[in-house]
């Protein structure tokens, strides 16, 4: 065997590759990187499966901490309810509970608060977004529909302006556009 034999044998021979192994000390291995990305995801939908996707083994055991889990927001609303149709009921009694609730120290109370917050602050967040992209959906027809009505009025009166339907987007930037020009 010659030399450059030699040279290669010794680079890429007995299932080495030593080009490739220099190389992944400075660089991951794509493939590789993307294989183990693979597993590590399949483990967890894996892990999910097993945790979530048995619903033939359920038990009443799981049934019952479902529902528990369910209990806080409703009991809460209805706890405000009762307190507020009891405060009507019977005021002496109920002055007395909001007496022995101000002497309750701050930090239970901070204490309560975060408790609270966190408890329910995500849903509160994402709902309150979702409420503000409506409030600006509505704003934002708001133009469409008072030209609307003014057509109509103009329209009733006897005169005929050329009425044109009013275009509606979803778009409040472009509809603020429109109305300028």
């Amino acid at each position: 065997m010659g030399l450059i034999g030699q040279i290669l044998s010794t680079l890429f021979g007995g299932d080495r590759n030593a080009v490739r192994e220099l190389a992944e000390v400075f660089r991951v291995n794509a493939e590789a990187a993307s294989k183990r990305g693979h597993d590590l995801d399949s483990a967890a939908l894996d892990q999910f499966a097993a945790e979530f996707c048995r619903r033939t083994r359920r038990t009443w055991w799981d049934s019952l901490i479902d529902g528990l889990n369910r209990l806080p927001r409703p009991m809460l609303v209805l706890g405000v309810f009762v307190m507020l149709i009891w405060s009507v009921a019977d005021p002496v009694f109920m002055a007395k509970v909001f007496a022995s609730w101000a002497i309750i120290p701050a930090p239970v109370w901070a204490l309560i608060m975060v408790i609270v917050t966190f408890y329910f602050g995500g849903r509160q967040q994402a709902k309150g977004l979702e409420f503000q992209r409506d409030v600006a959906g509505l704003m934002a027809q708001t133009q469409t529909v008072l030209n609307s009505r003014e057509s109509l009025g103009a329209l009733e009166a006897g005169d005929a302006p050329q009425v044109r339907a009013p275009e509606v987007s979803d778009n409040p930037a472009l509809d603020a556009w429109r109305a300028s020009k």
